[in-house]
Order: C-alpha cells, then structure tokens, then sequence
C-alpha cells in the first residue's frame, strides 16, 4: 500500500477546509489536520499523486484558495490507521494564513430568519463559510482557544455541531447560537436598558425615531441611523463634525439598490459576494438620499454583512441605514468597548461582549471600464496574501497617506488593513500597534525595512528609529512597482503615476510622472514644474496655489482676478513667497477647482478636486483647452491662462480641463510608446480614482493597441505602496 504525506499551502484554514478533506478521503486511512503552515494531511491510499490532487482541488471550500500541494509518497507493509480522521492542530512555528473577515453566506442568512431554525434571530449566527475571522483571532492555527470566543463555552448541541465533520458547522470556531455565545446589549448612558433580541427591537424603535446609535459590528463600531431622516443626518454630520463628505449606506437587499441606482452586472456580484465592499454606484436621480450623499452623483453602498445588519432591517422595515465609521472625522476607528462607552454624542449603544482583536474598516470599491478599483483595503479583503519569492525578510511600512504595511514572509506578500492618514496622531499610534501585531502575529522578524523617501513622513522616520536595515523607496516608483508585481509583468513596460504628493529624486514634489521600466525603472518624463508653496495649508486651501501660480504668470494683472479680491489678506503675502516646485497632478486639479470657483478650500482630502469633477460631469462638451509637450514633459501653463479668466459655465470649464488634461496625458504616453516601442502601459495613483480620468485613459490607450494595467488587487491610490516598496527591493534595489 502507499502511503502520502501532504501539504497544502494557502488560504485554508477557517474556511472548512479540514472537513472538506475528511469527506473527500474518508473511504481511506490516515488524518487531516491545521499546523502553522497550512492543511497536513496523512493519506493510506491506493491512489496516485495525480488522483490525489484532483480529489483535494475538486473538494476544495469555496472561500478556500490553494497555492501550493506538496506530496511525498512511500511504499508500506501495512496500515497505520483503521480510518480517516481530523486530527488536532499543532505547531506553533511560523505562520498559516487566516482569512479575512467574511460576510454572512447565503445558508446561514436563510436560517437566520426561519422560523424553525434553531438559531432563529440570533446575531451571532456563522459557519465555516462565513463569519468573524482576522478580527478576533490572537495566534494560529485557527483555532477556537486561539480567538476571542475561547470566553463562551458552548452548548451541547453547538459541541455536537462543531464536532461532526459531516456538519457544515464543523470546527466553525465563533459558533454559537440563542443558548450560548456572546450577547448583545442596548446602553444608554452608560447603563444596560435591554439585552439581547429585545435590545435589537427596541434599537429599531428609536433608529425610526430619527436616532444615532453607536453600533458594535464586525470589526469595530459604526454610527447608523435612517438615511431617510434628515434630523437624524444632521445629527450625525455634528457628531462627525462632518458637513461636506458623503455618507455611505447599508441597503436592504439588491433589489431595493436597483431601484435607485445603475448597477451593472459585475457590481452587483461584488454587491453580494461575501466580501461585501462599500461600491460606488451611480444614483438613477441626483436628490435621493441628497442629505447624506450631497452633491455626489454616487451613492456609496453595501448590502447586509453582518447578521445584526439583516436583524436591524427586519424589524425596523428601514431600506437604508446611513453607516459610516465610529470616530471623529479623521480619526481611527473605534473597536474597544470602553472607547464606545466614552462616546457620548451618540443617542444608544447597541454593543456586545464578543472582543475585537483588531479594528478593520469597511473596504471601498468602483467598478470602472470593467475593472474593479479598490479605493480602501480593509474588511473582506484583508490581509492580501500575494506569491512573491523574496531572500530577506522585508517589513514595508508604505505611505503616510491611506496607510497599510506589508511583509513578505514564507514566499508571500502579506498586506494589511487601511490604517488610515497618520498625520493624524492617533492614527500613527494605530500605525505603530499595527506593525507590531503583524510582526508578533505572523512571527516575523524584518532582515529590511522598506520606507518612503519622504524626508517627514512618519512611517519613514518611525522605520529608521526602531531598525537598523532601512532602504527607502521613491514613491511613484512603489506606485508603479505595485501594478508590475499585481499583473506579473516581466516585459518592459510605461509607467503612469498621477497622485497628490510624493518626495521625488530631484527633491521637488512630484505626482504627474512618466517612467519606463526595462532593467530597471527611470523618469523619462513629468507635468511641468508648478510653484509650491505654503505646506499643508496649500492642500487644504488650494487658492492658494492657484493665486501663486497666476502671480507667476500674469504679474499684476494676476490681482484683476476674484481669488485676489476675495481672499485680499492672503494676497499681500503673494510676492514674499518662496516657492518650491511640483509635477502634482492632484495640485493641479485643486488649482483649477479653486480657479473657477468650485472648491477653494478642503475640508477633507481631494475635496477640491472631487467637487470639480462632479461639476464636469454634469456638461457633455468635447472642447478643451491648449496644451504643449516638449521632451516627454506635459505644459499646462497655457490651459492655466486660458481657464483662469475664462466666463462660462463652471461646468463646462470643468469638463473641458478633464478633457485636456486626459487628452494630454495619452498624447504623451503614446509618444514615449512610439519612440520606446513599448506597449504595455501600467496606470497607477490617487487620480486614477477619477472616474472620467481612467475611464478616458484607459479606454484611449487600449484603442491604441496598447495593453493597459492598473491596480485590482490592492488600492490604485497609497494604500497600495508597501506592495511596490517590497518589489522595488527584490527587484531593483541594486540598479
């Protein structure tokens, strides 16, 4: 007889993965079992390695993904064992991948609403397919005495459950159900006025009585109330001290997402996969739900994640929740139980005793010229684990902005959860307890330390205060490495990189670059230098840029324009500025929004920006402005100088800049192909967040001939940086 020791690597644990096998191989002999490098099984079989293999991949979960099957196989006298079993999972060395946190499956949203389910109503309700993952575990392998619910005992039938690995529910480690397992609490002022199902009917009450309640989900807490309710939004916009953001939404069911908004085929599919983003969709109508999304022509939706989402719905018979994260705006998200205790600006507490290990957003996606684009890496998809060979260890602690770290560990890139913008203080004290519970959690020790270039940014200089080996990475270089790396591309290749802010080579502000990558990657070309000045306050106050550069272009004259007579202290300090110089292509968008009297100031980041192309598509013009190109360099004085005293609509002039801007960038991009023979173009940065922007680009560059790629796997704008940062070490360090 033969005998097969086995391996299988990937994401396969906490997805059922061990009674997949069980039931797979249960006509033969030996055992399955989780140890720290993924599923081992021992197999007694007359069987060949082929037929082996077939068997694990034809059973595989369906939250489950294989990277790697190993087998060993050997001839034996007679058996060891006289069945197949599960076996009890060792080892402690290295690390397993646990998945992300994944939304409710469909069988346990059917059974949580049938009446004659034992677990009829209950909040808590999951199974080896769906539930709490990265959220509460401490250590792997994923195993029950290793995650937040090791505090419940459970019941003798969620025992019988858990224990059968015919059971869907086997070693489903949060079960739970109405007789065991964690609780839920409505508080009010500190004090508990209801528990557990009655503590949700009466939440439902008062959400239809215009409440804000302080919601404990998933990974950390959210404040809801009724999207209809105008006194409710209000209430919550002071809470946020949040006026002019949009809010997203939690919607019913699909059904009543269709209704309002276009919603296209591979939108709803990622509307109602497990993952279950936050996505941006086009409103059908521009006033629905206009106090919580404002003058967006989007409406940011998700559907039922979690089962007290579906419980809220139920009783309340509410269509859409406002939901947006529990914090003041900018802050990190609020997870600890005692931090929502403090939290006194909301009307109730729905909370329970199910402890968070560590907070994860919701995450944020667009669909855009059939590419999904995702804005914010958190909940449903992370950690990302992506197959990278690396010699050392690397720690990447990526941007300063839309922050997420990585590692490359065991052939693979991890990357983590947003963290979010650490110029916010507790965002980096976020930042540094996220570092260090990747490095404990995946036992991890960093030979590098991958960082920005930037001079101040935090994560660069925390990097260099607490390791020895730190190697520091261009920015727009890690945007463009990142989607080489996604899309495995070995062939020489343009780089396209539009963003906000990043410290170039040069020591200038760039964020309108051009590069080619062969043997290594290099600057071929950029937006023509624009004055900078005034630090952060340019990017929150974008008139003043755009009074700088119509200083530098027009002189005096530059003083017959409104921004000057408006803002008529500011300009007495025009002439003693000093400024510096950048390629942004972000700064330019604030430029021209300030302009033509859109958006002056930022009261979050990109406002500006955002605001006037929301404003462009509202026009259907195909005109543009005057633009040059000399020597790969993109010169948009001229656009600036036509625009600046311009008198139509702002529309219009909105649209029009799209269009030459667009226009610019592939003209340029075409040229560099031409005179490199290049054909492969990769799209990366914050403004490829613009939906006109890559809609246009993409689409004229393929009509080129040219293969075009971006960014799918992680974020297209910063939170996708530590991934380039890792594969600019590996690959190109040494040039």
């Amino acid at each position: 007889m033969r005998a097969f020791k086995i391996l299988i690597i990937g994401t396969v644990q906490s997805v059922g993965f061990r009674p997949s096998m069980y039931r797979a191989f249960r006509e033969f002999y030996g055992w399955v079992k989780n140890s720290s490098k993924g599923v081992e099984i021992y197999l007694e079989a007359n069987l060949t390695k082929r037929e082996i293999e077939k068997l694990i991949i034809d059973n595989s979960p369906v939250n489950a993904s294989i990277d790697s099957i190993e087998i060993k196989q050997a001839e034996i006298k007679k058996k060891a064992f006289d069945r197949f079993f599960i076996r009890e999972s060792t080892g402690s060395e290295g690390a397993a991948f646990v998945p992300p946190d994944l939304g409710i499956c469909n069988e346990c949203a059917m059974e949580l609403l049938d009446k004659n389910n034992r677990r009829f109503l209950h909040p808590f309700i999951n199974c080896t397919n769906c539930g709490p993952r990265f959220s509460i575990i401490t250590a792997t392998p994923y195993d029950r005495e290793k995650t937040t619910m090791r505090h419940f005992k459970m019941c003798d039938e969620c025992k019988k459950e858990f224990s059968n690995p015919l059971d869907r529910r086997f070693h489903a480690q949060p079960i739970a159900c109405n007789s065991c397992g964690p609780e839920y609490f409505l508080i009010r002022d500190k004090k508990i006025i209801s528990k557990n199902i009655q503590a949700i009917k009466r939440t439902c009450t008062e959400l239809k009585n215009g409440a804000v309640i302080l919601l404990k989900g998933i990974g950390g807490y959210h404040l809801i109330c009724d999207a209809l309710n105008k006194d409710a939004i209000k209430k919550l916009k002071s809470i946020k001290f949040r006026e002019n953001k949009p809010f997203a939404v939690i919607v019913k069911n699909i059904e009543t997402v269709e209704k309002h908004c276009f919603v296209s085929e591979k939108e709803k599919k990622l509307l109602k996969s497990q993952v279950k983003p936050i996505a941006l969709l086009k409103k059908k109508e521009s006033n629905f739900l206009k106090d919580a999304t404002l003058n967006s022509p989007y409406l940011g939706v998700m559907l039922p994640y979690a089962p007290i989402h579906i419980l809220l719905f139920y009783f309340s018979n509410i269509e859409f929740l406002v939901a947006t994260s529990a914090n003041l705006t900018d802050k990190p998200l609020i997870y600890e139980d005692k931090d929502a205790l403090n939290f006194k600006r909301a009307d109730y507490i729905l909370t329970n005793n199910r402890r968070i290990v560590r907070p994860i957003e919701d995450s944020i996606v667009m669909v855009n010229s059939n590419k999904t684009l995702i804005f914010r890496l958190a909940r449903g998809y992370a950690p990302v684990y992506l197959n990278l060979k690396t010699k050392p260890n690397i720690l990447a602690v990526g941007a300063d902005l839309k922050n997420n770290i990585a590692i490359s560990l065991q052939d693979k890139i991890i990357l983590s959860q947003y963290i979010g913008n650490l110029e916010e203080f507790e965002n980096y004290e976020r930042f540094k307890k996220n570092v260090k519970d990747f490095v404990n959690f995946f036992n991890f020790k960093p030979d590098i330390v991958a960082s920005d270039k930037h001079p101040d940014y935090l994560s660069s200089n925390y990097a260099d205060e607490n390791f020895k080996n730190v190697i520091k990475i261009q920015h727009h270089k890690a945007h463009f490495a990142s989607v080489l790396f996604e899309n495995k591309t070995e062939e020489p290749a343009i780089g396209v990189i539009l963003d906000g802010t990043g410290f170039g080579d040069d020591g200038y502000i760039w964020g309108g670059e051009f590069f080619i990558k062969d043997k290594k990657i290099e600057r071929v070309g950029h937006i023509s230098y624009m004055p900078f000045a005034f630090g952060d306050k340019a990017i929150k106050e974008p008139y003043r840029l755009a009074m700088l550069l119509l200083f530098n272009l027009f002189g005096e004259k530059a003083f017959e324009h409104r921004l000057f007579d408006k803002h008529k202290e500011f300009a007495k300090f025009i002439k003693l500025a000093k400024p510096t110089k950048t390629s942004s292509a972000g700064r330019l968008f604030d430029i021209v929004s300030a302009l033509i009297g859109i958006s002056e100031t930022s009261s979050y980041e990109a406002e500006a920006a955002i605001n006037l192309t929301y404003a462009a598509m509202q026009s259907d013009t195909e005109e543009r402005f005057d633009y040059n190109i000399k020597n790969f360099e993109i010169d948009f004085l001229q656009t600036i100088r036509q625009i600046a005293f311009e008198k139509r609509p702002k529309p219009e002039l909105a649209k029009m800049f799209h269009n030459t801007f667009c226009n610019a960038v592939v003209q340029n991009t075409l040229n560099i192909a031409k005179q490199t023979g290049i054909k492969t173009i990769a799209l990366s940065g914050g403004v490829f967040q613009n939906e006109l922007v890559f809609r246009t680009v993409y689409n004229e560059l393929q009509k080129a001939s040219l293969k075009v790629i971006t960014n799918t796997k992680v974020p297209v704008n910063d939170g996708g940086i530590a991934l380039g940062q890792i594969y600019m070490i590996n690959r190109y360090v040494n040039e």
